[in-house]
């Protein structure tokens, strides 16, 4: 009976001991990408964006390029947002196009949030809030 009681009193030892949180923290990588098209060469358009210290970034870039910005590690909760903002008259020629992706824990992004119309505007806004 002792030895039935001491071996049932190592098993839940073994078994308890083995049973370890998972405390690895959960890193988040945030892609912002804006696309654009107009009739006019040369024209810029500014770029604000939410950086992992929680600030807001202006960025000049050439509109008719791709752009893409990569930000992180942020936490869950991180409200990722980008406005795109035309700086330069198109005269009604300007398309853009935004999407923000997600990635976790090193894992391929994945696209959240996007705003690809194709109506010509001045500037758009996007933004998503990491929750998962």
């Amino acid at each position: 009976m002792k030895n039935i009681i001491l071996l049932l009193i190592s098993s839940s030892i073994i078994l308890l001991s083995s049973c370890k949180k998972n405390t690895a923290a959960i890193e988040y990588y945030v892609k912002y990408e804006v696309n654009s098209s107009t009739i006019y060469t040369g024209r810029k358009l500014e770029v604000l964006f939410r950086s992992d210290n929680n600030q807001i970034i202006k960025d000049t870039i050439n509109a008719r390029s791709p752009w893409e910005m990569t930000i992180g590690p942020v936490n869950r909760g991180f409200n990722a947002n980008i406005q795109v903002n035309e700086l330069v008259d198109n005269y009604g020629h300007l398309t853009l196009q935004s999407q923000i992706s997600i990635s976790k824990n090193s894992s391929a992004f994945a696209l959240k949030a996007s705003d690809n119309s194709s109506t010509p505007r001045t500037s758009v806004q996007i933004d998503y809030s990491i929750n998962y």
